[in-house]
């Protein structure tokens, strides 16, 4: 009897054994095609979003609208570093879920770094300490050269037309990808040519994020008493003025690699490093590298050790299937923490979801998964082609 039921059902038993063996492959493969170790000079991630959009054409740097475009960010560049000025920006962030919104006081006088306090008593300035710019502008309408010469290289600057910010006139520049997506816009104010107002957009076209100042006063007389400085022992590894890729930078990059430190010199989406400083904390020292393309930041943390239990105030979540601690339930504005190889990182960026979600998968991860947790990994990289946000 037991040999009839086998004759009936043999056929049925192999397809399904066949397809459940297909599936797995496909999930294993899913799993390392978009595993953590993706290298930033892969195209295939950099391109995902831009299929079907090939007849795009970049327009040449003699078009006079990307001339112009040019002609006003550099004078918005200038104009952050000689235009002395004092305000209160608003930094919004929404995503398919949530939104978030805060506020940044921003001093600046002529010469000197931006300094930044988002405690709000930015009136009380016995209790307001200021954060100097760096790499990545602590105001995040903020340009320095270096984050103007990465904008050029990695994106099509276009001027898009007059507009207004803050009551006041202002030229808007169109910041595109090379497939033709609408990457940022910015609106510079037309008598000093500094920035007002700064909207960005993921790859799908969805607005994510918008800083824009909501008081500005402009002139030396404007700014009022500027808080002193927040003092921190910092060994800086690469001065705001060197560019990315100088000869000082390797040399110092060189020596931190020497001395144990997983520093990348590039992270997924052109994000090229743009400064690194160590610090003395109680907890034993930390590595602070920033790195741009341009138009995002992303700050990681390193720090030797490895995280055990909670954390409080953090929860578990997984980006493209790989555990991380979180600060938040989204992506947007957001600290994320792991460890891995006895390393603590920890990551705060300023930049769309998906761009947030390639540079952790590029970073080291702890391998040590078995077969089903592989599976299960490759199940949410399947998810995450349709989910982007995932």
């Amino acid at each position: 009897m037991l040999w009839l039921y086998w004759r009936r059902s043999r056929v049925v038993i192999f397809v399904a054994a066949a397809v459940l063996g297909l599936l797995a492959g496909f999930v294993l493969l899913a799993d390392s095609l978009a595993g953590p170790g993706t290298r930033a000079g892969q195209p295939a991630a950099l391109h995902q979003f831009g299929a079907g959009r090939q007849s795009y054409h970049a327009p040449s740097l003699d078009d006079p609208q990307v001339r112009r475009g040019l002609l006003l960010m550099n004078d918005a560049a200038a104009a952050c570093k000689m235009v002395s000025y004092r305000g209160v920006q608003i930094v919004a962030w929404t995503s398919g879920s949530a939104s978030s919104s805060y506020l940044i006081d921003v001093w600046h006088r002529s010469g000197q770094p931006e300094l930044a306090a988002t405690d709000g008593d930015a009136d009380d300035s016995r209790g307001a300490r200021g954060i100097p710019a760096g790499a990545g502008a602590v105001g995040v309408l903020n340009i320095s050269p270096a984050m103007l010469s990465l904008l050029r290289a990695n994106y099509v600057v276009e001027y898009a037309g007059d507009g207004s910010s803050s009551d006041r006139p202002a030229r808007i520049v169109a910041v595109r990808r090379h497939d033709g997506t609408l990457a940022a816009q910015y609106w510079l104010d037309r008598d000093t040519g500094l920035p007002l107002r700064r909207e960005m957009f993921d790859e799908s076209g969805r607005r994510v994020s918008e800083g824009a100042f909501i008081d500005l006063e402009v002139g030396l007389s404007g700014v009022g008493v500027v808080p002193p400085t927040q003092g921190q022992a910092w060994q800086s590894y690469i001065s705001p003025q060197q560019s990315p890729g100088s000869r000082v930078t390797a040399t110092r990059i060189r020596a931190l690699r020497a001395e144990g430190w997983p520093v990348p010199r590039t992270l997924a989406g052109n994000m090229r490093l743009a400064s690194v400083s160590k610090a003395a904390t109680r907890s034993g020292t930390v590595l602070d590298a920033s790195y741009s393309d341009g138009l995002s930041v992303v700050s990681l943390f390193i720090q030797r050790g490895e995280l055990e239990g909670a954390l409080p105030g953090w929860h578990h979540v997984a980006v493209r299937g790989l555990p991380v601690y979180s600060t938040r339930s989204d992506l947007d504005e957001q600290g994320l923490a792991w460890s891995a190889g006895g390393f603590v990182y920890t990551v705060i960026a300023d930049a769309p979801p998906q761009a947030v979600s390639r540079v952790i998968i590029q970073l080291p991860h702890e391998r040590d998964m078995g077969f089903w947790d592989r599976v299960r990994r490759g199940i949410g990289r399947i998810g995450s082609w349709f989910d982007p946000f995932r």
